[in-house]
């Protein structure tokens, strides 16, 4: 190959590479998003408390609730996989109009549930957190670069479609937060909660499988305070496999079983029954001013 012929190859290699450039500054503020996600959601699962998250702090209420938990996984879950998506798409080497396809979908939904859910935290809860706030000023960030799209002109289209999504997911998270979805998600009952919660104090027992759908329904019957009754899992080893010590002593034959003042009861449930049976009676309601 002649020298003339190398240096036009040699040219034509520099003009391709720089499509494949790395973003570093929207990859390590991505990675700084991804460690602060990450680090929440362990502590979390350690049950462990950060700088400025101590019990009854507003860190630790916001968390708490029961707007941390999204379609089963927490909230930190989806801000990991948000971060990351925006973090590969800036530190490896892709085409610009990928990256920033990536980047303005991811943080375009970032930034519209961040701010749901800081409001939430602020108007629902009452409460504020200073790690939301650290992940809504990453986000707002993130968002800010997304505009920086090296002159690309054919991702206005892109952005306004990824303004609708954000708009639609918020709005579907606001629905399942007020319990259309699933009962559970939504707002307590004040009766319901009291109920259960006279149940656990008085030691009564709501033995039961993951498998069991009896057990699904009475749960179902307390909707968003199901998590407040003195649920026993008896099949912790899976349906096939052992039961649960505290089963096994109890002589538990059939699901749902509930013992309420020594009383055995193989049978679901209705929260009327329930009252009866524990003698629940709930405080009456403060007359109107």
């Amino acid at each position: 190959m002649s020298k003339k012929s190398r240096n036009k190859k040699n040219r034509a290699e520099v003009a391709v590479r720089p499509e494949y450039r790395r973003d570093k500054l929207l990859g390590g503020i991505a990675l700084a998003g991804v460690g602060l996600s990450l680090t929440l959601f362990v502590m979390a699962s350690l049950r462990a408390n950060l700088p400025y998250c101590g019990v009854g702090s507003g860190c630790d209420v916001v968390q708490s609730s029961r707007w941390s938990m999204f379609l089963g996984l927490p909230i930190t879950v989806w801000g990991i996989a948000i971060y990351v998506a925006i973090a590969a798409a800036g530190l490896l080497r892709v085409k610009p109009v990928v990256r920033w396809r990536v980047a303005i979908v991811c943080a375009t939904i970032g930034l519209g549930v961040s701010l749901y859910l800081n409001t939430v935290a602020v108007v629902e809860i009452g409460a504020v957190c200073v790690y939301c706030l650290a992940s809504l000023a990453l986000i707002i960030l993130l968002y800010a670069l997304s505009w920086r799209t090296q002159g690309l002109a054919d991702l206005n289209q892109w952005r306004l479609t990824s303004t609708i999504t954000a708009i639609v997911i918020v709005g579907m998270m606001h629905l399942h937060y007020a319990g259309l979805f699933n009962p559970a998600a939504g707002p307590e009952d004040p009766y319901l909660r009291a109920l259960a919660e006279h149940l656990s104090v008085t030691e009564a027992k709501f033995y039961g499988a993951y498998w069991c759908p009896h057990c699904q329904q009475q749960k179902l019957a307390f909707g968003a305070s199901a998590d407040r009754l003195p649920y026993v899992e008896c099949a912790p080893n899976g349906q096939r496999g052992a039961p649960a010590t505290a089963c096994i002593a109890a002589n538990i034959k059939n699901y749902p079983t509930w013992i309420i003042n020594d009383r055995r009861i193989e049978r679901t449930l209705t929260p009327k029954q329930l009252a009866r049976y524990s003698g629940f009676k709930p405080e009456p309601e403060p007359p109107p001013r």
